[in-house]
């Protein structure tokens, strides 16, 4: 046993009541003092599991085996109070965690509940405020704070108790770029300041790897490789090599990892990770064709890839006009919202978190009644919600989709061998067979996500409102699920969605749109929205700006580089 190590497992297998496969299975590694750690994986992989496994008050209830340690002692066997205030927890959801009416109540609650003196309070109470830069919010009602201030609220109230090791399951997975970039320099500080450890889960990598001392990457709960960040590509290499198939997580890896290991560049110790790193490198290469100093040209059509033929837009599917509503009466979340779609279309809206995306959903949906304005759909809409628990009422997943199916939800006509048909190929696409009987709330927020859409899916709208549909899913996933919303569309269904994943908007939505100050102050076809745009485009598009062309994604810079003969 390392003495240095904060956290350390041994052989750990964990096992779900009900299910005959683990979740987790022989995981051992260990957490140097101050070090970094991405623990990354497809969604349902045990990234949740084996965090929880680090939390005394967490681990899951089931059929567990081996070894878990805190610097060195049986973490099972912690003092409560010591495992408070020496390993703190960060979840997916903001709200879940927030338990207090005010700022300066919820940063407090935690230390009066360990009993520290009321003076010590006010003193460390008022220096993490100024740390996290929550001066002017202080006292605000954590009702009135954004989606990235309540995750700020979280990891300050944790960090206010002075933890030795930060675990953080995928903490920025509703948040928008700029919320989340805020968020992560806090954490990259926190742990360069004061040498807090943090072990890391995420699904959104372009940030978080090129920050990490180590990546973790798992796979059908398994750990399968343990690699400093240079080293993720070639990882990722040798697994395809050893198993003839690639890990689903390589296709969420940054854009610099991605483009080097398509361009094989085996001669080089290290891949670029970060961005900057990346357009370094991409300077670099290029500059070998002998033109120093000029961009290379790519053939990248201004349609976009993922587009075969120009649709129809006479026939408008939705349109919603000067939608006015604000939550108190003196409140303006949309002014004159005006929004045209035309039928099988798939329109994604992007803006930061408070901007009144959700809002716009809910006002469409009738969920909002706005105090002004019109909504005309041609065909029946359905909504899925941020969070997918709100429309889970059943035991099993497979319950939660046959209700959908039942004669009073509009299943009259089927008989109980087609209802069961459909559910059972539902749970295949969803890729939840394995989970049918499990109960929904013990779902990963990816696997939740997916039954939660499954369930709309089976109700066959014309219209689908989605509200973050890519928060919590693996890289595999989203592919599989754009490809269904594209069948959708190329059948005459319409799909609006608002995200905070610019690469998944940029990679199959037609058009898009960015709201700000209650509008859409801009709209257009995807690849000229995102051209214009600094912050709310792609990280492939902010690599290469400069270097090489107009490259969206991260196979345009691959493209641009064999035609210029830069590829390895």
């Amino acid at each position: 046993m390392e003495q240095k190590a904060v956290l350390s497992c041994e052989h750990v297998s964990f096992c779900y009541p009900r299910q005959t496969d683990n979740a987790i299975e022989d995981i051992s590694f260990s957490i140097g003092e101050a070090e970094f750690v991405v623990l990354c994986g497809q969604s349902g992989c045990g990234k949740t599991t084996l965090l929880r496994h680090f939390k005394k008050n967490q681990i899951p209830f089931g059929t567990g085996s081996g070894k878990l340690y805190y610097r060195g002692s049986d973490l099972e066997t912690m003092d409560d109070r010591e495992s408070a205030a020496r390993i703190g927890f960060v979840g997916q959801n903001p709200d879940t965690q927030l338990v207090t009416d005010k700022v300066w109540h919820e940063l407090a609650f935690g230390l009066e509940n360990l009993g520290v003196p009321g003076e010590q309070i006010r003193r460390r109470t008022a220096e993490i405020a100024q740390y996290f830069g929550m001066e002017s919010w202080f006292r605000r009602p954590v009702s009135e704070l954004s989606g990235g201030q309540k995750q700020l609220l979280n990891l300050a109230s944790v960090v206010i108790m002075q933890p030795d090791v930060l675990l953080l399951d995928e903490p920025t997975a509703q948040l928008d770029p700029i919320g989340t970039g805020r968020f992560l320099d806090t954490l990259r500080r926190l742990n360069r300041d004061l040498g807090t450890a943090v072990l890391l889960s995420e699904q959104r990598l372009e940030e978080v790897v090129p920050m990490a001392d180590r990546v973790l990457i798992m796979h059908q709960g398994h750990l399968v490789a343990d690699a400093v960040p240079g080293q993720c590509a070639a990882k990722l290499e040798a697994y395809e090599r050893d198993h003839n198939e690639a890990l689903p997580i390589a296709s969420a890896m940054p854009v610099a990892v991605r483009v080097w290991k398509a361009c094989h560049y085996r001669d080089e110790a290290n891949s670029p990770v970060s961005i900057r790193q990346g357009k370094s490198w991409l300077a670099d290469h290029v500059r070998k064709t002998g033109q120093p100093g000029e961009p290379i040209k790519s053939a990248v059509s201004d349609r976009h890839p993922c587009h075969t033929a120009k649709r129809a837009v006479s026939e408008t599917a939705l349109f919603v006009d000067r939608l006015c509503f604000g939550y108190q009466k003196d409140q303006r979340v949309l002014e004159d919202f005006t929004m045209r779609v035309p039928k099988g279309m798939l329109y994604a809206v992007v803006g930061g978190n408070g901007s009144g995306k959700s809002t716009a959903l809910k006002a469409i949906m009738g969920i909002c009644k706005p105090r002004r304005g019109n909504v005309k759909a041609a065909g029946k809409i359905r909504f899925l919600a941020q969070n997918p628990k709100s429309l889970f009422t059943e035991l099993t997943a497979a319950e939660e989709l046959m209700a959908m199916l039942l004669p009073e939800n509009g299943g009259a006509g089927l008989k109980e061998a087609d209802r069961t048909q459909r559910v059972g190929e539902m749970l295949s696409y969803l890729e939840l067979t394995a989970q049918r009987e499990q109960n929904p709330m013990d779902l990963s927020g990816g696997q939740q996500q997916r039954l939660a859409l499954g369930k709309l899916l089976l109700t066959e709208p014309d219209i689908l409102l989605l509200d973050e549909p890519t928060k919590g899913l693996d890289g595999a996933f989203k592919e599989k699920l754009a490809e269904f919303l594209k069948d959708l569309c190329s059948k005459g269904k319409t799909v609006v969605l608002v995200s905070h994943d610019m690469e998944f908007c940029a990679r199959y939505a037609d058009q898009c749109g960015l709201l700000f100050d209650g509008q859409l102050i801009s709209e257009g076809e995807t690849r000229a929205f995102f051209r214009e745009n600094v912050f709310y485009t792609t990280a492939a598009q902010r690599m290469s700006r400069g270097v090489c062309g107009d490259c969206l994604l991260a196979e345009d810079i691959v493209r641009a580089l064999q035609e210029a003969g830069c590829a390895g």
